[in-house]
């Protein structure tokens, strides 16, 4: 009768990098699919946030909701910008903002992933009563 001793030390060296691998590609699914939910989260706010102002503030309103929107997250953003786009169309005028941002790969590298951008873009109709024409 041969003994087997040792087997599962070989199988178990053999297996580590690949669940390793495994366990690493799971952290930056997570961190890309919590990432475009932060987003368009953001994007939804400062376009909300962006037709209740006068049109003299509308950047700038966008910018501050989509930034307090991303920094009060978690840290899977980075790096992220806002552009604001004003429609007009006869009487009903809208704001367009959209947000973008790098997801954070910190600790991944092993993966050998690239820096990805995750976009998200939202419209408001201009809110006549608030906002001074």
């Amino acid at each position: 009768m041969k003994t087997h001793s040792g087997s599962v030390t070989v199988e178990m060296v053999l297996l580590t990098p690949v669940l390793m691998i495994l366990i690493l590609f799971g952290v930056y699914s997570g961190r890309a699919s919590e990432s475009l939910i932060q987003v368009r989260h953001a994007a939804d706010q400062a376009a909300r946030g962006a037709s209740k102002v006068s049109r003299a503030r509308i950047e700038s309103t966008a910018f501050q909701v989509a930034e307090r929107a991303l920094s009060s997250e978690s840290a899977s953003c980075i790096d992220f910008s806002v552009s604001t786009v004003l429609i007009e169309q006869g009487d009903n005028n809208a704001v367009r903002v959209e947000v973008s941002c790098t997801i954070n790969t910190q600790g991944l590298m092993l993966l050998g992933v690239t820096q990805r951008r995750v976009s998200a873009s939202s419209t408001e109709v201009l809110d006549r009563w608030r906002v001074d024409s």
